[in-house]
Protein backbone atom coordinates (compact mmCIF):
# COMPACT_ATOMS: atom_id res chain seq x y z
CA UNK A 1 0.00 0.00 0.00
CA UNK A 2 1.93 3.73 -0.66
CA UNK A 3 1.74 5.89 1.49
CA UNK A 4 -0.74 8.83 1.74
CA UNK A 5 0.91 10.84 5.08
CA UNK A 6 4.26 11.37 6.80
CA UNK A 7 5.66 12.74 9.74
CA UNK A 8 9.24 13.17 10.32
CA UNK A 9 10.54 14.12 13.78
CA UNK A 10 13.93 15.58 14.43
CA UNK A 11 15.70 16.48 17.01
CA UNK A 12 18.78 19.43 16.33
CA UNK A 13 21.64 20.71 18.34
CA UNK A 14 23.74 22.38 15.40
CA UNK A 15 21.35 22.01 12.29
CA UNK A 16 22.70 18.51 11.35
CA UNK A 17 19.49 16.60 12.02
CA UNK A 18 17.24 18.62 10.60
CA UNK A 19 18.89 19.27 7.37
CA UNK A 20 18.80 15.86 6.89
CA UNK A 21 15.38 15.76 7.84
CA UNK A 22 14.12 18.01 5.20
CA UNK A 23 15.77 16.47 2.83
CA UNK A 24 13.61 13.75 3.78
CA UNK A 25 10.21 15.61 3.92
CA UNK A 26 11.30 17.04 0.45
CA UNK A 27 11.16 13.58 -1.27
CA UNK A 28 8.15 12.31 0.52
CA UNK A 29 6.16 15.47 -0.59
CA UNK A 30 7.53 15.20 -4.14
CA UNK A 31 6.15 11.64 -3.92
CA UNK A 32 2.44 13.13 -3.26
CA UNK A 33 2.68 12.59 0.61
CA UNK A 34 1.06 14.94 2.69
CA UNK A 35 4.11 15.50 5.12
CA UNK A 36 4.96 17.55 7.85
CA UNK A 37 8.96 17.55 9.36
CA UNK A 38 8.63 18.73 13.15
CA UNK A 39 10.81 19.42 15.88
CA UNK A 40 10.63 16.86 19.25
CA UNK A 41 10.81 19.98 21.28
CA UNK A 42 7.73 21.11 19.60
CA UNK A 43 4.61 21.28 22.03
CA UNK A 44 2.73 17.87 22.06
CA UNK A 45 4.42 16.95 18.23
CA UNK A 46 3.06 12.98 18.72
CA UNK A 47 -0.42 14.61 18.03
CA UNK A 48 0.82 14.45 14.33
CA UNK A 49 1.06 10.55 13.98
CA UNK A 50 -1.83 9.07 12.33
CA UNK A 51 -1.96 5.72 12.33
CA UNK A 52 -1.84 2.73 10.11
CA UNK A 53 0.02 1.42 7.01
CA UNK A 54 -0.49 3.84 4.91
CA UNK A 55 1.31 6.18 7.55
CA UNK A 56 5.11 6.62 7.69
CA UNK A 57 7.04 8.14 10.74
CA UNK A 58 10.32 8.87 10.52
CA UNK A 59 12.79 10.10 13.75
CA UNK A 60 16.31 11.66 12.94
CA UNK A 61 18.46 12.75 15.42
CA UNK A 62 22.34 12.91 16.29
CA UNK A 63 25.15 10.21 17.60
CA UNK A 64 26.26 11.18 21.00
CA UNK A 65 28.47 8.69 22.61
CA UNK A 66 27.93 6.42 19.88
CA UNK A 67 24.45 5.79 20.75
CA UNK A 68 21.15 7.74 20.55
CA UNK A 69 21.11 10.98 22.96
CA UNK A 70 19.79 10.44 26.29
CA UNK A 71 16.28 13.66 24.94
CA UNK A 72 15.94 11.49 21.74
CA UNK A 73 15.10 8.11 24.21
CA UNK A 74 12.86 10.03 26.27
CA UNK A 75 10.73 11.28 23.48
CA UNK A 76 10.54 8.13 21.92
CA UNK A 77 9.62 6.22 25.08
CA UNK A 78 6.63 8.59 24.86
CA UNK A 79 5.14 8.13 21.84
CA UNK A 80 1.82 6.94 21.63
CA UNK A 81 0.93 2.90 20.91
CA UNK A 82 1.61 2.76 16.75
CA UNK A 83 -0.87 0.29 15.86
CA UNK A 84 1.89 -1.19 13.17
CA UNK A 85 2.42 2.41 11.55
CA UNK A 86 5.62 2.25 9.83
CA UNK A 87 8.31 3.74 10.93
CA UNK A 88 12.41 4.38 9.81
CA UNK A 89 15.23 5.87 11.42
CA UNK A 90 18.23 8.23 10.71
CA UNK A 91 21.11 8.91 12.94
CA UNK A 92 23.88 11.40 11.60
CA UNK A 93 27.04 10.73 12.40
CA UNK A 94 30.16 12.49 12.73
CA UNK A 95 31.71 12.92 9.43
CA UNK A 96 35.43 14.12 8.69
CA UNK A 97 37.76 14.91 5.48
CA UNK A 98 41.08 15.06 4.79
CA UNK A 99 42.14 15.90 1.59
CA UNK A 100 40.06 13.31 -0.67
CA UNK A 101 39.54 10.88 1.96
CA UNK A 102 36.12 11.34 3.69
CA UNK A 103 36.36 9.69 7.19
CA UNK A 104 33.07 8.01 8.31
CA UNK A 105 31.81 8.48 11.69
CA UNK A 106 29.91 6.21 13.81
CA UNK A 107 26.30 5.80 15.20
CA UNK A 108 27.24 2.54 16.81
CA UNK A 109 24.09 1.42 18.55
CA UNK A 110 21.99 4.49 18.08
CA UNK A 111 19.87 3.59 15.24
CA UNK A 112 18.87 -0.07 16.47
CA UNK A 113 18.05 1.13 20.37
CA UNK A 114 15.69 4.03 18.51
CA UNK A 115 14.24 0.71 16.21
CA UNK A 116 14.00 -1.69 19.10
CA UNK A 117 11.67 1.13 21.14
CA UNK A 118 9.88 1.58 18.60
CA UNK A 119 8.81 -1.76 18.11
CA UNK A 120 7.96 -1.99 21.49
CA UNK A 121 5.68 0.58 21.43
CA UNK A 122 3.78 -1.24 18.23
CA UNK A 123 5.69 0.68 15.35
CA UNK A 124 6.40 -1.55 12.28
CA UNK A 125 10.30 -0.12 11.61
CA UNK A 126 10.60 -0.66 7.89
CA UNK A 127 14.50 0.65 8.89
CA UNK A 128 17.24 2.57 9.69
CA UNK A 129 20.47 4.79 8.31
CA UNK A 130 23.07 6.67 9.70
CA UNK A 131 24.47 9.26 7.53
CA UNK A 132 27.78 11.40 7.61
CA UNK A 133 27.54 15.14 8.59
CA UNK A 134 30.41 17.90 9.24
CA UNK A 135 31.12 16.88 13.05
CA UNK A 136 30.09 19.51 15.33
CA UNK A 137 32.21 17.97 18.59
CA UNK A 138 34.76 20.97 19.10
CA UNK A 139 35.28 20.00 22.45
CA UNK A 140 37.50 17.63 20.79
CA UNK A 141 38.65 18.79 17.39
CA UNK A 142 39.22 21.88 15.44
CA UNK A 143 36.20 22.75 13.24
CA UNK A 144 37.33 21.34 9.80
CA UNK A 145 37.08 24.08 6.86
CA UNK A 146 33.74 25.49 5.30
CA UNK A 147 35.02 23.21 1.56
CA UNK A 148 35.01 20.18 3.59
CA UNK A 149 31.39 20.75 5.16
CA UNK A 150 30.14 21.40 1.59
CA UNK A 151 31.68 18.21 0.58
CA UNK A 152 30.74 15.67 2.96
CA UNK A 153 26.97 17.92 3.40
CA UNK A 154 26.51 17.17 -0.74
CA UNK A 155 27.72 13.22 0.11
CA UNK A 156 24.89 13.12 2.98
CA UNK A 157 22.31 14.59 0.41
CA UNK A 158 22.49 11.62 -1.68
CA UNK A 159 22.95 9.01 0.50
CA UNK A 160 19.60 10.19 2.23
CA UNK A 161 17.75 10.37 -1.33
CA UNK A 162 19.01 6.86 -2.19
CA UNK A 163 17.69 5.36 0.67
CA UNK A 164 14.48 7.66 0.65
CA UNK A 165 13.86 5.51 -2.93
CA UNK A 166 13.90 2.10 -1.29
CA UNK A 167 11.69 3.30 2.12
CA UNK A 168 8.81 5.23 0.50
CA UNK A 169 7.54 1.80 -2.05
CA UNK A 170 7.14 0.55 1.04
CA UNK A 171 10.72 -1.91 1.27
CA UNK A 172 12.54 -2.54 4.27
CA UNK A 173 15.98 -1.19 4.17
CA UNK A 174 18.06 -3.49 6.89
CA UNK A 175 20.55 -5.72 5.18
CA UNK A 176 22.96 -3.02 4.27
CA UNK A 177 26.69 -2.72 4.33
CA UNK A 178 26.29 0.67 6.73
CA UNK A 179 23.61 -1.39 9.11
CA UNK A 180 26.26 -4.28 9.36
CA UNK A 181 28.95 -1.53 10.10
CA UNK A 182 27.36 -0.02 12.48
CA UNK A 183 26.32 -2.83 14.62
CA UNK A 184 29.10 -4.26 14.63
CA UNK A 185 30.39 -0.95 16.05
CA UNK A 186 27.97 -0.70 18.24
CA UNK A 187 28.75 -4.04 19.33
CA UNK A 188 32.80 -3.17 20.38
CA UNK A 189 31.57 0.12 21.80
CA UNK A 190 28.80 -0.64 23.79
CA UNK A 191 30.54 -0.20 27.17
CA UNK A 192 31.24 3.69 26.09
CA UNK A 193 27.98 4.22 25.27
CA UNK A 194 26.52 3.21 28.67
CA UNK A 195 29.50 5.16 30.60
CA UNK A 196 28.69 7.98 27.95
CA UNK A 197 24.79 8.04 29.65
CA UNK A 198 25.36 7.23 32.97
CA UNK A 199 28.73 9.09 33.68
CA UNK A 200 30.59 10.75 30.66
CA UNK A 201 27.74 13.32 29.43
CA UNK A 202 27.91 14.77 33.22
CA UNK A 203 31.49 15.08 32.88
CA UNK A 204 31.04 17.03 29.32
CA UNK A 205 27.98 18.90 30.45
CA UNK A 206 30.82 20.49 32.66
CA UNK A 207 33.45 21.89 31.07
CA UNK A 208 31.38 24.74 29.14
CA UNK A 209 32.01 28.54 30.70
CA UNK A 210 31.80 31.58 29.21
CA UNK A 211 34.35 33.64 28.44
CA UNK A 212 34.71 37.61 28.85
CA UNK A 213 32.98 38.10 25.50
CA UNK A 214 29.76 36.95 27.20
CA UNK A 215 27.62 39.58 28.27
CA UNK A 216 24.61 37.83 30.12
CA UNK A 217 21.95 38.43 26.56
CA UNK A 218 20.58 35.18 27.86
CA UNK A 219 19.87 33.44 23.98
CA UNK A 220 21.67 30.09 25.14
CA UNK A 221 19.62 29.39 28.02
CA UNK A 222 16.40 30.59 26.27
CA UNK A 223 17.27 28.17 23.23
CA UNK A 224 18.57 25.24 24.94
CA UNK A 225 16.52 22.36 24.13
CA UNK A 226 16.84 20.26 27.19
CA UNK A 227 16.31 23.76 28.90
CA UNK A 228 20.30 22.80 30.84
CA UNK A 229 21.47 26.06 30.92
CA UNK A 230 20.32 29.17 33.25
CA UNK A 231 21.60 32.24 34.21
CA UNK A 232 23.58 32.13 36.78
CA UNK A 233 23.84 36.14 38.71
CA UNK A 234 21.73 39.16 39.43
CA UNK A 235 24.04 42.03 38.10
CA UNK A 236 26.11 39.80 35.58
CA UNK A 237 23.96 36.73 34.65
CA UNK A 238 26.37 34.05 33.20
CA UNK A 239 25.68 30.41 31.83
CA UNK A 240 25.57 28.10 33.61
CA UNK A 241 25.85 24.15 32.51
CA UNK A 242 22.89 22.01 34.77
CA UNK A 243 22.77 18.24 34.63
CA UNK A 244 20.92 17.51 31.96
CA UNK A 245 23.15 19.28 28.96
CA UNK A 246 23.29 16.82 26.00
CA UNK A 247 26.61 18.65 24.95
CA UNK A 248 24.40 18.88 21.46
CA UNK A 249 26.90 22.13 21.24
CA UNK A 250 23.72 24.48 20.00
CA UNK A 251 24.56 26.95 22.74
CA UNK A 252 28.18 27.42 21.22
CA UNK A 253 27.41 27.20 17.40
CA UNK A 254 24.56 29.89 18.24
CA UNK A 255 26.06 32.25 20.79
CA UNK A 256 26.14 35.80 18.85
CA UNK A 257 29.86 36.98 20.46
CA UNK A 258 31.85 33.47 20.42
CA UNK A 259 31.98 33.65 23.98
CA UNK A 260 31.73 29.88 25.05
CA UNK A 261 34.06 27.80 25.63
CA UNK A 262 35.03 23.88 26.40
CA UNK A 263 37.42 23.88 29.12
CA UNK A 264 40.11 21.76 28.25
CA UNK A 265 42.48 22.94 31.18
CA UNK A 266 39.37 22.48 33.61
CA UNK A 267 39.12 19.58 32.28
CA UNK A 268 41.98 18.02 33.51
CA UNK A 269 41.47 19.10 36.37
CA UNK A 270 38.07 17.87 36.60
CA UNK A 271 39.10 14.55 35.62
CA UNK A 272 41.88 14.65 38.91
CA UNK A 273 39.08 15.59 41.18
CA UNK A 274 36.55 12.72 39.67
CA UNK A 275 39.43 10.04 40.05
CA UNK A 276 40.48 10.03 43.26
CA UNK A 277 39.98 6.56 44.43
CA UNK A 278 37.71 7.49 47.24
CA UNK A 279 37.00 3.19 47.50
CA UNK A 280 40.93 2.45 48.06
CA UNK A 281 41.29 4.56 50.97
CA UNK A 282 38.30 3.80 52.63
CA UNK A 283 39.33 0.17 52.19
CA UNK A 284 43.12 1.12 53.42
CA UNK A 285 41.40 2.84 56.62
CA UNK A 286 39.58 0.42 57.67
CA UNK A 287 42.37 -2.49 57.65
CA UNK A 288 44.12 -0.57 59.46
CA UNK A 289 41.91 0.94 61.91
CA UNK A 290 39.40 -2.27 62.42
CA UNK A 291 41.50 -5.17 63.03
CA UNK A 292 38.75 -7.24 64.41
CA UNK A 293 36.97 -7.59 60.76
CA UNK A 294 39.99 -8.99 58.76
CA UNK A 295 40.97 -7.75 55.47
CA UNK A 296 38.26 -5.59 53.60
CA UNK A 297 38.39 -5.30 50.07
CA UNK A 298 35.63 -5.79 46.84
CA UNK A 299 35.68 -4.98 43.89
CA UNK A 300 32.32 -4.21 43.36
CA UNK A 301 31.58 -2.18 46.99
CA UNK A 302 34.38 -0.28 45.36
CA UNK A 303 33.14 0.56 42.54
CA UNK A 304 30.09 1.74 43.78
CA UNK A 305 31.59 3.61 46.30
CA UNK A 306 33.48 5.36 43.97
CA UNK A 307 30.62 6.15 41.73
CA UNK A 308 28.52 7.61 44.95
CA UNK A 309 31.51 9.86 44.64
CA UNK A 310 31.67 10.72 41.03
CA UNK A 311 28.13 12.30 40.54
CA UNK A 312 28.53 15.12 43.42
CA UNK A 313 32.32 15.76 42.73
CA UNK A 314 31.39 16.73 39.73
CA UNK A 315 28.66 19.21 40.40
CA UNK A 316 30.31 20.77 43.40
CA UNK A 317 33.64 21.21 41.58
CA UNK A 318 31.55 23.08 38.91
CA UNK A 319 29.32 25.09 41.21
CA UNK A 320 33.07 26.50 42.99
CA UNK A 321 34.51 26.67 39.28
CA UNK A 322 31.74 28.98 38.47
CA UNK A 323 32.13 31.39 41.57
CA UNK A 324 36.08 31.18 40.90
CA UNK A 325 35.68 32.11 37.36
CA UNK A 326 33.52 35.29 37.61
CA UNK A 327 37.06 36.51 38.74
CA UNK A 328 38.55 38.35 35.68
CA UNK A 329 42.26 36.85 36.12
CA UNK A 330 41.04 32.93 36.69
CA UNK A 331 38.55 33.51 33.93
CA UNK A 332 41.59 34.83 31.68
CA UNK A 333 44.03 32.11 32.82
CA UNK A 334 41.09 29.41 32.08
CA UNK A 335 39.96 30.86 28.66
CA UNK A 336 43.73 30.91 26.89
CA UNK A 337 44.45 27.73 28.45
CA UNK A 338 41.96 26.05 26.41
CA UNK A 339 42.19 25.10 22.70
CA UNK A 340 38.53 26.23 21.68
CA UNK A 341 39.54 29.84 22.56
CA UNK A 342 42.21 29.55 19.41
CA UNK A 343 40.70 31.45 16.21
CA UNK A 344 41.83 28.10 13.88
CA UNK A 345 39.47 25.93 16.27
CA UNK A 346 36.17 27.60 15.59
CA UNK A 347 32.51 26.43 16.09
CA UNK A 348 30.42 24.85 13.53
CA UNK A 349 26.60 24.99 12.76
CA UNK A 350 25.04 23.12 9.36
CA UNK A 351 25.60 26.36 7.16
CA UNK A 352 21.73 26.84 5.74
CA UNK A 353 20.46 26.65 9.30
CA UNK A 354 19.65 29.32 11.91
CA UNK A 355 18.59 29.16 14.90
CA UNK A 356 14.77 29.58 14.33
CA UNK A 357 14.75 26.73 12.24
CA UNK A 358 15.68 23.90 15.00
CA UNK A 359 14.94 25.31 18.67
CA UNK A 360 12.08 26.53 20.59
CA UNK A 361 12.09 29.23 22.81
CA UNK A 362 11.79 28.60 26.37
CA UNK A 363 9.36 30.70 27.52
CA UNK A 364 9.55 30.40 31.43
CA UNK A 365 13.10 31.32 31.06
CA UNK A 366 12.12 34.75 29.81
CA UNK A 367 14.86 37.57 29.48
CA UNK A 368 17.93 37.39 31.44
CA UNK A 369 19.19 40.75 30.42
CA UNK A 370 18.43 44.29 29.00
CA UNK A 371 20.34 43.66 26.43
CA UNK A 372 18.39 40.45 25.10
CA UNK A 373 16.87 42.82 22.14
CA UNK A 374 20.25 43.52 20.17
CA UNK A 375 21.46 39.89 20.64
CA UNK A 376 18.81 38.76 18.88
CA UNK A 377 19.51 40.87 16.39
CA UNK A 378 22.84 39.13 16.29
CA UNK A 379 21.47 36.13 16.20
CA UNK A 380 19.10 36.48 12.62
CA UNK A 381 22.79 37.55 10.87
Amino acid sequence: MPYKNAVIYYWSGTGNSYRASTWMGNIAENNGLNTRVLSIDKKDPAEKIKSGSDSLVGIVFPTHGFTAPWHLLKFIWHLPYGNLTHAFCAATRAGLKFGPVFIPGISGSATFIVAMILMFKGYNVRGSMSVDMPSNWYSLHPIQSRKSHESIINRAKLKVARFMERILPNNKVWFTFNNLYEITWGVLLSFISVAYLFMGRFFLAKLFFANKNCDGCGVCASYCSVKAIKMWGKENPKPFWKYNCESCMRCAAFCPHNAIEAGHSWGVVLYFITAVPVSAYLFSWFNAHVSDVGNIEGNWVGNILDLIYYYPAIFISYYIFNALIRIPAINWIFTHTTMTHSSLWGRYREPDTKLKNIAVKNKDIGNQSKRNQSCRKNMKA
